[in-house]
């Protein structure tokens, strides 16, 4: 800041930047959501003060994307995120939030045209929503469901604790050689994404695109407090052994499968501490299993894996350094991941996230809507105390709806 001439006080901007790691460009194209439907809430003005208030610590959240430094930029001048009002009141709680506001453009993003986050409150015929959408890149579910929860609380008047913003706690993609690198992939087996490979994904994403819908399958909570008794295991593993079981019931050939699971590495990898702002979440690889597994065993096996905190950080730091210098190796074969015949069978239980325990002070949903990803089975419970939905995707769907 200087003075000029004139008398004026002139003032330099200085951008910050916040630069996207491995983990975050990963899921640069995706876009991460949520709706909630309550009878009532408060008024926009209060719900608006609080988004402020609780965005406050990330201010990446109110910057641009710049693609070429593939960083979040701002100057600390930025309008807050607008809670824009919609009035549906020709619309019902029961449709599909989604389809109410606009949809979330990731292309506008990217080239730093539009907002991170858009926040919406909606007036229906029998009650009122909030939906809460935005860039992937900049956020795991939770990060996401942390940042709404949060927002309920502080409308509610219940002070929250801002997590910790540190890019520099992701592994250093250049702490191994490329040499080095490329030798500890290969001696773990890592799969090698060959082009056979890549087209073989790239051809699943695109005809997942075209399949409609999902195929649901509802469990009480009865039903399954009886089937974690009868396994003598965790809800987790006793859901996932369910889940698996019924989509091998469509190959009765199938032999054995593997495994995997998307699992939030705060406080199990590289020393991350459990409130980590941003992406730190990955598809681990559970095991290989025959098809008369047992829900013990893949609980026995995720115990083992998922308490590793060695291998995982290894795991974490081969991933990060392999993406910083374009090696073409993964854990796994990600194009087996969601075909027609597939050996990989991969689970995102979503229930950790409570979401339908947030509140903005006027009581719990009536519904919480789950984000739509394209996972090939996931978990996910809707209503306060009510069933958890096994939520096939793409080809899992289709082939769940063979007779």
């Amino acid at each position: 800041m200087m003075q000029s001439s004139s008398g004026l006080r002139l003032t330099y901007k200085f951008m910050n930047t916040w630069k996207l790691t491995s983990f975050d460009l990963f899921s640069l194209g995706m876009v991460i959501k949520g709706a909630w439907i309550y009878r009532e809430l408060p008024e926009a003005s209060l719900l608006q003060a609080s988004l402020d208030a609780v965005l406050q610590p990330y201010p990446q959240l109110l910057g641009q994307y710049d693609a070429k430094r593939k960083s979040m930029v701002w100057s600390g001048q930025e309008t807050p995120i607008e809670l824009v009002e919609l009035d549906c009141r020709a619309h019902s709680a029961k449709e599909d939030m989604y389809t109410l506001v606009p949809e979330f453009n990731t292309e506008r993003f990217k080239s730093g045209r539009s907002r991170v986050l858009e926040a919406y409150r909606i007036t229906l015929a029998d009650g009122v929503a909030v939906v809460l959408q935005g860039a992937h890149a900049l956020m795991d579910g939770y990060t996401f469901y942390r940042i709404v929860s949060d927002w309920g609380k502080m409308t509610s008047g219940v002070p929250v604790k801002a997590m910790i913003v540190d890019q520099n706690l992701i592994p250093d993609a250049d702490a191994l050689t490329r040499e080095q690198t490329l030798a500890q992939v290969q001696e773990l087996g890592w799969s090698r994404i060959a082009f056979m490979s890549l087209f073989r994904m790239m051809f699943n994403v695109v005809t997942m695109k075209l399949i409609k819908g999902t195929y649901t399958i509802e469990l009480s909570q009865d039903e399954i407090a009886r089937m974690c008794a009868e396994s003598g295991v965790g809800v987790n593993a006793t859901l996932c052994r369910y889940a698996v079981g019924k989509l091998l019931d469509k190959f009765p050939a199938k032999e054995k499968f593997t495994l995997i699971e998307t699992a939030d590495l705060r406080g199990r990898a590289c020393e991350m501490p459990a409130g980590f702002f941003g992406n730190f979440s990955q598809a681990v690889v559970i095991g290989e299993f025959g098809r008369d597994a047992s829900a013990a065993d893949i609980q026995k096996a995720a115990s083992a894996i998922l308490n590793d905190s060695v291998a995982l950080s290894r795991n974490v730091q081969l991933s990060v350094c392999s993406s910083g210098y374009g090696l073409p190796y993964f854990m796994f074969d990600a194009s087996d991941m969601n075909s027609r015949n597939p050996e990989l069978f991969y689970v995102n239980n979503q229930l950790k996230l409570k979401a339908c325990e947030v509140s903005f002070g006027t009581g719990l949903p009536v519904r919480a809507q789950q984000a739509m990803l394209p996972d090939m089975i996931k978990f996910w419970q809707s209503e306060p105390g009510g069933p958890v939905q096994i939520i096939y995707g793409g080809y899992a769907a289709k082939i769940m709806r063979r007779k």
